[in-house]
């Protein structure tokens, strides 16, 4: 009862709606201004160390059932809607009011509508000078 009366006092106090069914790290997860506006569907499994900006919408499409899994690492602008059965993999990131309809690989940068690949970042340590590894896709 007591789960169910905090999700309640969330979305009429925060207007949003955080089910309390939802799978969520443990450690270091950030809502941005106290989560105003986040929609998140009680299937999605959300990793650690996961900052999600306002008014950001992680759910299913109308033809799945299976709702969208965020590995850790991960950061969502302000904005993003996740639809579907998908995967965002660790280090990435979302841009602002980008729709994510097909996965996201580990450290990339997804953006637009519907979203794309504009960057992955190649997680191995630089090596000869190279400050950091990136290529677009």
């Amino acid at each position: 009862m007591v789960p169910l009366l905090i999700q309640q006092f969330l979305r009429f106090g925060f207007c949003c709606f955080i089910p309390y069914k939802t799978q969520i790290g443990r450690r270091n997860i950030h809502f941005g201004h106290n989560g105003l506006g986040v929609v998140l569907d009680y299937r999605c499994i959300i990793g650690e160390n996961v900052r999600i900006d306002q008014e950001v919408t992680i759910g299913i499409r109308w033809d799945e059932k299976v709702a969208p899994i965020i590995g850790n690492n991960v950061r969502i602008g302000a904005g993003a809607k996740i639809l579907g059965s998908i995967k965002v993999g660790n280090n990435a990131r979302i841009g602002a009011n980008a729709v994510v309809l097909t996965d996201v690989p580990d450290g990339a940068t997804a953006v637009g509508v519907p979203a794309r690949i504009i960057l992955k970042h190649d997680p191995r340590p630089a090596e000869d000078g190279e400050s950091e590894r990136s290529g677009l896709r």
